[in-house]
């Protein structure tokens, strides 16, 4: 439809008719209507679509700022714009964080592998415990305290079997517990299990 068909067919459903100040803010809304295409030429052609076809979110982006002109600050477009595309390759950083998960199951499977041989040959247990340090010391993790030992409560790092245990008693350690280190940080990735 033309701009003199919308016109007329508002005429014929019993709207008064528009004059230039009237038709401009309606014109403004067709135009921003998803479902409307507008043909441009002489006259400009409008055209009703039923599933639009939308532009990436990118591709949108800067059609928003280029009908905002001056008024939007470059860096609030550059931030909105980085969110929307993300790392610089996407299938990239999917790779990276991949690879981290299968070097962590790779790492798990090793030491599953290693603790069932030393088994098998009948290690002792001082060794099994020796080689299970090391293998996790590779990964940046720190054992907390050694099973059996008798050490001071400290709800921080320490979770209780049983009943609640106040600071500074006495417990005996059931399970150690591991941090994992790094230059910048020290996480407690598991407690240290003991008991009164």
């Amino acid at each position: 439809m033309t701009a003199a068909d919308i016109k007329k067919a508002l005429r014929a459903a019993g709207a008064p008719e528009l004059d230039k100040q009237e038709w401009d803010p309606l014109q403004r809304q067709l135009r921003g209507d998803i479902h409307v295409e507008v043909e441009p030429g002489r006259p400009y052609l409008y055209s009703w679509v039923k599933v639009p076809d939308l532009p990436p979110a990118i591709e949108a982006l800067d059609h928003l700022v280029r009908a905002a002109g001056n008024r939007t600050k470059t860096a609030y477009v550059d931030v909105v714009r980085q969110a929307l595309i993300g790392p610089a390759d996407g299938r990239e950083e999917a790779a990276r964080q991949r690879q981290a998960v299968l070097d962590g199951i790779r790492a798990l499977a090793e030491l599953a592998s290693e603790i069932e041989e030393l088994t098998a040959n009948e290690a002792s247990s001082r060794a099994l415990i020796h080689r299970v340090r090391g293998r996790v010391k590779l990964s940046g993790l720190e054992p907390i305290e050694r099973a059996g030992e008798t050490v001071t409560f400290d709800r921080r790092r320490h979770e209780p079997i049983g009943p609640p245990i106040a600071d500074g008693a006495r417990v005996v350690v059931v399970r150690p517990g591991y941090a994992w280190k790094t230059a910048d940080e020290n996480v407690l990735v598991a407690r240290v299990v003991v008991q009164d």
